[in-house]
């Protein structure tokens, strides 16, 4: 199924990125890159809050890699190229992307692709989920501000969940 959703992002990627201004865009992809980088780093000391899962065809470093490197930063590539101008635009866009986001995240939990831990729930991904799509936005207009307000939300997850 990962290798699935790789193929579908690749191909949603090719059909709705703005591939001619793919390099103004590159800077946050490396940043949602290094941040879910800096996730499996942190948890694999510690305990991890949700794991994807390995199947039959890919290891657990295998699929971490397709979402870390090719999945996740093709997603903010593509909702940042077709982001609106309006602001009323603009947050029904982001709310789209949001729940779109969570009802993929549950078949992937209730599919077996993904699995909560340690007191995450999906609860705690809405939460998540409703950060990061504005974090992407906000990198991409305004790096430094995206990084200090980045520290912040790893502190507090850091806190709450006990790693620190």
């Amino acid at each position: 199924m990962h290798l699935i959703l790789v193929i579908m992002v690749i191909i949603f990627s090719l059909l709705k990125g703005d591939w001619r201004k793919w390099e103004t865009y590159y800077p946050t992809m490396l940043y949602v890159a290094l941040a879910t980088f800096l996730y499996e780093f942190i948890s694999h000391s510690h305990f991890h809050l949700w794991e994807l899962e390995e199947n039959d065809y890919l290891n657990v470093m295998n699929v971490h890699f397709l979402h870390n490197l090719i999945i996740n930063p093709l997603i903010s590539f593509v909702y940042l190229s077709n982001y609106p101008n309006k602001m009323v635009n603009q947050i029904t866009y982001t709310l789209k992307w949001i729940l779109t986001f969570l009802l993929l995240e549950w078949l992937g939990e209730y599919f077996g692709l993904l699995t909560y831990h340690n007191g995450w729930h999906f609860g705690w991904s809405f939460l998540f989920v409703i950060i990061m799509f504005p974090m992407i936005r906000l990198h991409h207009v305004h790096k430094l501000y995206a990084l200090l307000l980045s520290v912040f939300f790893v502190v507090f997850f850091l806190v709450l969940f006990d790693y620190a």
